[in-house]
């Protein structure tokens, strides 16, 4: 009989324990995530889905937001925390990580988390998609309870549609046609008159015969002029 009743008290206090372990432990973990746009100074926005994305374009950059927090029930045992948190962002596409661009997945190693408690991590991204696109960017977490019966996990997006904006064209101006030179005429040159080699020589017989038709006018002139006197 004795036997019996410690048989049956064991078994109860076990039983006990096994609920208390199975079902007391409630951490409950939730992630959020949000995007700013330092750039073009947008607000803060937690725009998980593509109709309520955050604009964007090539060059800009971007602000993240991650809130990793324990809405489990408040306890003074410890029976509601999540341990062994953990947080993960694998960066797509299009974003790469301000200070470190080859750096492609951030992971941070936040530990326990008090029911009520929330830990936020902030990092900066540089949009370097060269075309239209929308850009979906996800952290998520893992975390457990302290005796490890709860594991707990989630994930959450932030949107942002990239925009490349157009290169205006400078409108063309159509040349001038330009007339052709019209050829210019060649100045005529002015004709040349050759001077004689020698200019002619006069002798001792050409000045007689100039004197003497000197003297021949001269008479000639004179009797005229008697003849119209009288």
């Amino acid at each position: 009989m004795n036997k019996l009743i410690l048989g049956v008290a064991v078994s109860a206090i076990a039983a006990s324990t096994f609920a208390h372990s199975a079902f007391a432990w409630h951490p409950v973990g939730v992630i959020t995530k949000k995007v700013q746009n330092i750039t073009s100074e947008s607000t803060l926005s937690e725009a998980d889905a593509v109709s309520t994305a955050v604009a964007a374009k090539p060059g800009d950059t971007l602000k993240y937001v991650i809130e990793i927090r324990n809405d489990g029930k408040a306890d003074d045992k410890g029976y509601n925390d999540m341990a062994k948190t953990v947080m993960t962002d694998t960066l797509p596409t299009g974003i790469e990580l301000v200070g470190n661009p080859t750096q492609r997945t951030i992971t941070e190693n936040i530990g326990l988390i008090k029911p009520g408690q929330k830990v936020t991590k902030t990092y900066l991204v540089k949009v370097t998609a060269a075309k239209n696109s929308t850009i979906t960017n996800t952290a998520c977490f893992t975390g457990d309870s302290t005796v490890n019966d709860s594991p707990q996990k989630g994930c959450n997006p932030a949107v942002i549609t990239v925009t490349v904006p157009k290169v205006e064209t400078p409108p063309t101006t159509p040349e001038t046609p330009t007339t052709p030179e019209t050829p210019e005429t060649p100045a005529e040159e002015a004709p040349v008159t050759e001077m004689p080699a020698e200019l002619p020589k006069t002798g001792t017989g050409t000045n007689i015969i100039l004197m003497a038709l000197s003297l021949g006018a001269a008479w000639y002139t004179a009797h005229r002029f008697i003849l119209s006197r009288r």
